[in-house]
């Protein structure tokens, strides 16, 4: 029986150059993975941030439509009952700033103005980490007197999760006979 030397030399494998080409595949695939899972976190992050802000605004809002007309004009109890309180759904939203402003919208004559176009003041707040509390900012005692319908707009800026600032705002228009407690 004779040896085929030649044959024993034949058997085929994986070259050195052949190996790292593919570890650097396996590095390169796993970096990309890990990129777009980062990426669909910050996403996910940002959805609901945009959903606690909505839903922020929608409890803002559901608590000015319980008031009644002289109430949503009254600076005090508007402070007291929306601007000091806060809404489960904050939490969410980084370096949040909110901002409501009770302003007339149409005045007893019947002419249509909003503020500030009108040169009116409204009572306006912005609550944020300065003002924990809220800070009134701008004054008016006779919107109730003044004024048939009312607007309340509420303004919210938050930082996202990756670092852009955003806004989201709700506003509505209330009319004396509002029903409320």
């Amino acid at each position: 029986m004779q040896l085929n030397i030649a044959k024993l030399h034949t058997l085929k494998g994986f070259s050195f150059a052949e190996v790292c080409i593919a570890i650097v595949v396996c590095v390169v695939f796993g970096a990309a993975t890990f990129q777009t899972n980062q990426r669909l976190l910050v996403a996910l992050k940002s959805q609901k941030e945009t959903t606690a802000a909505s839903m922020m605004l929608q409890e803002r809002m559901e608590k000015f439509r319980g008031f009644s007309y002289s109430n949503i004009a009254d600076k005090t109890y508007v402070n007291t009952n929306v601007v000091q309180v806060k809404t489960t759904s904050e939490a969410a939203l980084g370096n949040l700033s909110e901002t409501i402003t009770v302003s007339g919208y149409m005045n007893t004559g019947g002419t249509i103005g909003n503020y500030p176009s009108d040169g009116r003041t409204a009572n306006k707040w912005v609550r944020n980490l300065t003002y924990p509390n809220g800070n009134q900012t701008d004054t008016n005692t006779s919107l109730a007197t003044d004024n048939d319908l009312l607007k309340v707009d509420i303004l919210l800026t938050w930082t996202s999760a990756n670092g852009r600032s955003r806004t989201r705002d709700l506003a509505a228009v209330f009319g004396k006979g509002n029903i409320g407690p």
